[in-house]
């Protein structure tokens, strides 16, 4: 292993591995053990990967995030926001193994080898985002349909033609049209009649 990275963020681990040998590397199994920041190991899991890595090369490859969902974040990678860090332990178990022994690891439901996408934070916050863009649209509906029919209860309260302020409220606002209503107070003439 070269390199691990994972932000708070991240939704997978982003893991570098190089080639030391003098064949190419057609698949890789290994374990990597989470660590918190005094060494003391957190959990583990082992991964089994298809990969091509030629002889003295290196290759980047994704495994799902640790504890993404509680904004883990690698040691070595920058966080401002005070999450939990942790460090990993890598160890190679085998490579080259046979290909039904990795077709049968990909093909186990249960195995983290597979694609991870569930509960994937960007998706939750987009969701989230959306909810309340929804709602403050509908309140700002809400607001704007009822200063109309504050309009309209104001002019009939007043005894003002009620199609004719809620049409200068439309062209003009609502709320000007509510402070003029409020200032004119009633219309004496129909009130005498």
């Amino acid at each position: 292993m070269v390199s691990y990275e994972q932000s708070w963020l991240d939704n997978e681990g982003t893991l570098a591995l190089r080639n030391n040998t003098s064949e190419e590397i057609r698949n890789v199994v290994f374990q990597i053990t989470y660590l918190d920041m005094s060494g003391n190991p957190l959990d583990y899991e082992e991964f089994s990967r298809r990969i091509s890595i030629a002889p003295g090369m290196t290759k980047k490859l994704d495994i799902p995030a640790y504890e993404h969902d509680r904004y883990y974040h690698y040691y070595k990678t920058k966080d401002g926001y005070g999450n939990p860090a942790f460090k990993i332990r890598f160890e190679l178990k085998d490579y080259n193994v046979e290909e039904s022994l990795i077709e049968d690891a990909l093909d186990d439901p249960y195995d983290v080898i597979g694609s991870y996408n569930e509960n994937d934070r960007f998706d939750n916050y987009i969701a989230i985002y959306l909810v309340i863009l929804v709602a403050g649209i509908l309140l700002m509906l809400g607001v704007a349909i009822g200063m109309y029919v504050l309009v309209a209860v104001l002019a009939k309260k007043r005894n003002r033609n009620v199609a004719l302020w809620v049409l200068l409220s439309v062209i003009a606002s609502p709320l000007p049209i509510i402070i003029i209503l409020l200032v004119i107070g009633d219309d004496r003439k129909e009130i005498i009649d």
